[in-house]
């Protein structure tokens, strides 16, 4: 499938002046990356093998606030440190092939990963603690779930205030029973069928698919 490419600064706005209840979420900003505007795909098939991709921009949280509140600087020592530990973040994922500083503390990342569910159990963009984007593998009842980003009415507020929103589409491609799926948009292709999700902003519904193993 061919992959659409967003513009990330049109969703990642200029910062407002912080203010002081901003002040107590600082700590939430600390290392945590997010998803601005992406074309992902995923493909499930019906004996556990998957494929997921991730193309678009994100943003690193952190850095995106201290530039916009002006304690960095877009092009010093420490600003340049910031990006590169980020880059360097996402190098030690071997899934990550392309990675790229866009500006305003968002980066250009290519990610894919593919393998079987049944023995991984457990696979997600971009680590455990992000859960951008994950499918999980339950043995009890041999089914695979799909999981977008789910925020929080707080988080939601916080982003907002930010000036930090999200857009994307993510497409799952799969020839297994769909028990359950919220997604916007079906097409069928035979046995194959492909189940889209258009967001909009942050508070569409976070994407979700419950699928069962043959």
């Amino acid at each position: 499938m061919s992959l659409t490419r967003y513009a990330p600064l049109k969703y990642v706005r200029q910062y407002a002046r912080l203010t002081a209840s901003m002040a107590a979420v600082l700590l939430w900003l600390s290392g945590c990356y997010f998803p601005a505007s992406f074309n992902a795909d995923i493909e499930l098939s019906r004996n556990g093998f998957y494929k997921m991709t991730f193309d678009g921009y994100v943003v690193d949280l952190g850095l995106y606030d201290q530039l916009a509140r002006g304690e960095l600087k877009p092009d010093t020592k420490n600003t340049r440190e910031r990006i590169q530990a980020t880059l360097t973040d996402f190098q030690r994922d071997s899934a990550t092939k392309e990675i790229s500083y866009y500006g305003q503390g968002a980066f250009k990342v290519l990610w894919t990963r593919s393998g079987d569910m049944v023995k991984s159990k457990f696979v997600t963009f971009v680590r455990r603690n992000e859960k951008m984007l994950s499918i999980t593998y339950d043995p009890k009842d041999y089914t695979m779930t799909v999981r977008g980003t789910v925020l929080g009415a707080a988080d939601r507020e916080r982003l907002t205030n930010m000036g930090v929103g999200m857009q994307g589409v993510l497409r799952v491609q799969t020839d297994a029973p769909v028990i359950s799926h919220n997604a916007t948009r079906t097409v069928a292709k035979g046995d194959v069928k492909i189940y889209e999700w258009t967001i909009q902003s942050l508070n569409d519904p976070a994407p979700q698919m419950v699928v069962r193993l043959r």
